[in-house]
């Protein structure tokens, strides 16, 4: 495989883990919505953290002009990811607002790097679809005030940890697939 065909994120492992990590707390979250804020705020914490790895794993062969975006996201997933785990309590009053802007800004990254795919690549529109998801997840929850509840928050948080496990659980198995029919032809 050519460097030009490597792709941000195009990691099948990574985005494999990834995905069932989000389905993992997806399915946490939506067994049990009722749960307190710190805990929401430590499972939310471990997937921010985890996703941050996940992105600065990807710079295992990217290209050089697709490492400040990976960095980047990745750091940013790692810090939060940090504050969330080292102060629930603390952080549980802000939790709504940093995930606002993660899910935002993640979805922003999923588009871009998507758009910027070959065209012949019709996997890249489980990337927009990841990215739109979580863009609307993000300003959903800045738009409607009514979400702040417990319960809402938890079940649409679960339900796009689930979508989202899904999707990137799917692209790796599109990345894997394409990476064998490349070897074989």
């Amino acid at each position: 495989m050519s460097e030009e065909d490597r792709y941000l994120g195009r990691q099948p492992w990574s985005m494999a883990a990834e995905g069932i990590l989000a389905l993992i707390i997806g399915a946490l979250i939506l067994a049990w919505p009722g749960m307190t804020l710190v805990t929401l705020t430590w499972i939310v914490g471990i997937f921010v953290l985890l996703a941050g790895i996940c992105a600065l794993i990807a710079l295992i062969g990217s290209r050089k002009g697709q490492r400040g975006v990976l960095i980047a996201g990745g750091l940013i997933g790692i810090i939060l990811g940090c504050i969330f785990l080292a102060w629930p309590i603390g952080t549980t009053a802000v939790l709504l607002w940093l995930l606002m802007i993660w899910l935002v800004l993640y979805g922003i990254y999923r588009i871009v790097h998507a758009i910027r795919q070959p065209p012949e690549d019709h996997s890249r529109w489980l990337d927009i679809c990841l990215g739109i998801i979580s863009l609307v997840v993000g300003v959903l929850l800045i738009a409607l005030p009514a979400l702040e509840g417990l319960e809402d928050l938890a079940l649409l948080l679960g339900i796009y940890a689930v979508i989202a496990g899904i999707i990137l659980i799917s692209l790796a198995g599109a990345e894997w697939s394409k990476r064998k029919h490349m070897q074989i032809g």
